[in-house]
């Protein structure tokens, strides 16, 4: 918890905390490019797909999660009187999944497997998309 608090705290300081990259991509007509960007602590972040005709895809990824609350019972030693403090947890999937729709009204959908759920896209990992006039792509990231 204090090792946390930190971080948010620093984050908060620096506005260091959003990472941002690009991924490529290819499709039956060549080469598309993806950038991100997803704060640190997020299961979600931006896309941006540019394809090779250079129509503009925007939308929101999303990195699936599970959260526990209130399931166990933890000693906060960060107070003076040591005090118990109800304890959560959140589980993160490497399964992620993302919406866009483009400048000329058609949408895309795409399904990633990232390679360390817990870095989130930044980390790396694999996944396809399909637009919806039937445009294929493949990504490795």
């Amino acid at each position: 918890m204090k090792k946390i608090a930190f971080l948010s705290l620093i984050c908060i300081l620096t506005s260091a905390c959003t990472s941002r990259g690009t991924i490529q991509g290819v499709s039956e007509q060549g080469s598309v490019k993806m950038e991100y960007e997803q704060g640190v602590f997020d299961n979600d972040g931006q896309l941006k797909v540019m394809m090779p005709d250079g129509e503009l895809f925007f939308g929101k990824f999303v990195q699936a999660s599970s959260s526990e609350f209130g399931d166990s019972l933890i000693l906060d030693d960060a107070l003076d009187n040591d005090a118990w403090v109800l304890s959560g947890s959140e589980r993160v999937s490497s399964q992620t999944q993302a919406q866009l729709i483009s400048t000329q009204g058609n949408t895309m959908e795409c399904q990633f497997q990232l390679s360390k759920p817990d870095s989130g896209i930044n980390a790396g990992g694999i996944g396809k998309c399909l637009t919806s006039n039937n445009q294929k792509i493949t990504v490795t990231f």
